[in-house]
């Protein structure tokens, strides 16, 4: 075909050849002659097509893990019989929100989710010039990070009765989770109280 070719003796009447690139080819038959024969050739076009091929994630770990944990997930891309090859081209990781893209021989990329719950990991092959893309699923598992209140300053200390009170805080996530968290942190003295949001850092508190 001009690329590939095989060789086989007249009375064998066939051989194999094995096309490793797409598209329509030419086949050409030569036949070099003897001590009595003169040669000859003949040409007949073939199409060659792209290979299917099968994406798997192999692996995904930690799982489960925690919002803003790394995720670190490897994948194979396999050809289908009857074709054969290796591909190449990308393969991106998604959850659904978070992904990440790598090269088919890199074989794995790391992930970071960044919401919690049950998410399904989807690979998806982009294909080449030779095989078709495909994609595969599997299922992780993203559990809420946890996090360290700490109570910053409290201003002024001492204070007297009916004095308002600045508390300052924070709100820190725990390795291995990252991420920046929100809603409300109430402080309280026991009778009094105030409450902020998480990106506030404070609240005046005046106690009873």
């Amino acid at each position: 075909d001009g690329i590939d070719g095989c060789t086989a003796d007249v009375a064998a009447g066939s051989c194999s050849l094995t096309p490793t690139v797409t598209g329509s080819r030419t086949l050409t038959a030569i036949y070099t002659g003897d001590n009595n024969f003169n040669g000859s050739s003949v040409s007949v076009q073939h199409l060659v097509k792209k290979a299917d091929t099968t994406t798997t994630i192999t692996s995904h770990l930690p799982d489960p893990s925690v919002v803003g944990q790394e995720i670190l997930v490897s994948f194979r891309v396999t050809v289908n019989a009857p074709g054969s090859g290796v591909p190449a081209g990308t393969v991106t990781i998604s959850d659904g929100s978070s992904s990440c893209t790598a090269t088919t021989s890199a074989a794995g990329c790391a992930l970071t989710p960044t919401t919690a719950g049950p998410l399904t990991l989807t690979a998806v092959y982009s294909g080449d010039n030779n095989f078709n893309g495909g994609s595969g699923t599997v299922p992780q598992l993203v559990k809420k990070a946890d996090t360290t209140t700490t109570i910053t300053s409290h201003s002024p200390d001492p204070s007297v009765v009916g004095q308002e009170v600045t508390v300052n805080f924070r709100v820190a996530v725990n390795s291995p989770g990252n991420g920046a968290p929100t809603g409300a942190v109430t402080i309280s003295d026991g009778s009094s109280s105030c409450t902020a949001r998480v990106a506030q850092a404070g609240c005046a508190l005046m106690p009873a």
